[in-house]
């Protein structure tokens, strides 16, 4: 969900948008057994047959009415592509799935904003583009019609990104105001995406006028000579950047700068150079959840299923059928 690249970037930007008004140990570290059956919430009970959600379409302004699982082919078509192995399309289906669900019950969806349940902006809710969709995707998704994720009988936070290096993201690393929604399922676990991801994920350096992220970070943050990473989290991953007497979260600053252009906080170093601020790193969105490239890795070559995907990138939770 979060470039418009097979990051999940828009996710992240709508959760920004909506919960500023709104692991973490490893799997190692005592991973939970899968809890038995429970109780549906009322909100998840209430899907006992297929939805039809309205989309608003931003090239056009109009408003289109849509069964959710002809939505969801356009989502997955545009999100993660067909080149990727049937498993991992399956698994990227539920997790649009529980995370439209969860967007329209928990966030209200892009009601505000332009009075319908989704957009097909993926800086607003998820992207969405059916000229991809192809007959592997509308398969992806027609095996898996009415399947969502579930913890304690609500839709998760089915949060998805492109890449990570080893681990996944901790919810303090990528949403830190969701901290106390998703901590028992969103963890960091062990991944292997980077396998199988184009090169340019692996490593990157990116250079940000000096100018620009002094106005980020304020006339205390001095000439920024001193930048540095000063706080990390359970992957690795930047939580605080310092210079001067000011500081920043990690995410923050990402966002400041742009999620096109600074294309993780997975940093392995932050210096100035120049009138240039210089980030190197190595990953492609926020981390957290379903890394996208790891799916395919673990589809195509460990031949995992989709349910194995998702319950390893989200663990203590269940499958759960709404409808047939």
């Amino acid at each position: 969900m979060f470039p418009k690249s097979k990051t999940s970037k828009n996710v992240i930007f709508l959760l920004f948008i909506l919960i500023l008004t709104c692991n973490c140990g490893c799997q190692k570290e005592g991973k939970k057994p899968i809890p038995g059956p429970v109780d549906k919430a009322p909100e998840v009970e209430k899907y006992n047959q297929e939805p039809t959600i309205s989309l608003y379409r931003n090239a056009t302004g109009e408003k289109e009415e849509l069964k959710l699982e002809k939505y969801l082919k356009g989502v997955v078509a545009a999100e993660i592509g067909p080149k990727f192995p049937m498993e991992a399309l399956k698994a990227q289906a539920i997790v649009a799935r529980t995370m439209t669900l969860a967007l329209l019950e928990y966030e209200n969806g892009t009601r505000g904003k332009h009075g319908t349940d989704a957009s097909d902006d993926h800086t607003e809710f998820q992207a969405y583009d059916a000229e991809k969709i192809t007959d592997n995707i509308s398969q992806a998704v027609e095996e898996t019609r009415g399947q969502v994720i579930t913890y304690n009988g609500k839709f998760i936070y089915a949060l998805f990104h492109s890449t990570s290096k080893d681990k996944t993201a901790s919810i303090e690393e990528g949403f830190p105001k969701l901290k106390d929604k998703v901590s028992e399922y969103i963890v960091p676990v062990e991944t292997n995406g980077m396998k199988n991801a184009p090169d340019k994920y692996s490593n990157w350096t990116v250079k940000i006028p000096r100018w620009e992220i002094k106005n980020i970070m304020g006339s205390e943050a001095g000439s920024l000579d001193d930048i540095k990473i000063s706080k990390k989290g359970p992957s690795g991953r930047a939580l605080t950047i310092s210079a001067g007497k000011a500081s920043i979260p990690a995410v923050d600053l990402r966002e400041e700068v742009g999620f096109d252009r600074l294309y993780s906080t997975q940093f392995s170093s932050i210096k100035a150079e120049g009138n240039n601020i210089v980030f190197k790193g190595s990953g492609w969105g926020h981390g957290v959840g379903m890394e996208q490239w790891g799916a395919f890795t673990m589809a195509q070559e460990e031949k995992k299923t989709a349910q194995e995907i998702v319950t390893h990138y989200f663990p203590n939770t269940q499958l759960t059928k709404l409808y047939d």
